[in-house]
């Protein structure tokens, strides 16, 4: 659950600041690995065995000291790695100054990036590196974020906690009992402040003119799509594997979703 504090409830950081500062800072460059490589000329089998060794599913391949493809580690048999080259298609070639977030949206169409650095191809990403911490850190401040917004649109749609309306008797209850041990540590909060992700959830599903205003067909849809932003969110905190529940192809649609409600906050 995100907490606002008091004097930043009117003051909620929005969603192009937030993308800003990923596109300005952190790029698909956080998250790659060098490009190892091997020569044209090289036998097939000897560089499957060096990159069995080193854990290396994909390498580039040289001829006069350019990079002018790769090969793949299952592919690799008798012969030279000549034989089992594969060109660099566009899909698959990305800027080394190309944003973080687009980065996990170009992979829905490709199972590995690879960088261009002036003109030269030097690096790699692959599904595997969507777990490292810039991606984390990426996908948890906008599930924060969506939070952050559905505070504010209850706030402001539900005064004075009439918002209780909507929730079962156990759930407002939770968050009483949440917001009187709160009390009691002199944090200067409000009730709506001790509500969780759940909560904020069924808050907005059950009115359909917030749902229309933040592009949710219906409630049942909503339910789906909250269910598995809680789901990355859990995984996320708890350091576990984002692609537990669903494929990664799952997981960028729902951040693509995620996006869109986020832009439909915006003008509420």
């Amino acid at each position: 659950m995100v907490v606002i504090p008091v004097q930043q409830r009117d003051n909620v950081s929005n969603y192009q600041s937030l993308r800003s500062l990923f596109e300005k800072n952190i790029t698909v460059n956080s998250i790659s690995e060098v490009l190892a490589t091997c020569n044209v000329s090289d036998d097939a089998q000897q560089i499957r065995d060096q990159m069995v060794f080193k854990d290396y599913d994909v390498i580039g391949v040289e001829e006069n000291g350019m990079v002018i493809g790769y090969v793949l580690r299952d592919d690799l048999g008798e012969g030279t790695c000549k034989e089992y080259i594969y060109s660099f298609s566009p899909p698959e070639l990305v800027s080394d100054s190309t944003p973080l977030l687009q980065t996990l949206f170009i992979f829905k169409n490709t199972e590995r990036l690879f960088i261009i650095e002036g003109n030269r191809i030097t690096k790699v990403v692959t599904l595997a590196d969507l777990q490292k911490p810039p991606i984390r850190m990426l996908l948890f401040g906008v599930i924060s974020l969506v939070e952050m917004h559905l505070y504010r649109i209850i706030s402001e749609y539900f005064p004075e906690d009439s918002w209780k309306n909507q929730l079962t008797a156990k759930r407002t209850q939770l968050a009483e009992e949440l917001f009187l041990q709160r009390k009691a540590r002199n944090e200067a909060i409000q009730l709506s402040d001790c509500l969780q992700l759940c909560d904020k959830r069924d808050i907005v599903l059950n009115e359909q003119p917030l749902r229309e205003l933040l592009g949710i067909e219906s409630k049942s849809k909503g339910k789906d799509f909250f269910k598995k932003l809680e789901i990355l969110r859990n995984n996320l905190a708890h350091s576990q594997d984002l692609n537990t529940q669903n494929s990664w192809n799952e997981m960028f649609s729902l951040i693509e979703q995620t996006e869109k409600i986020l832009e439909e906050c915006e003008k509420i």
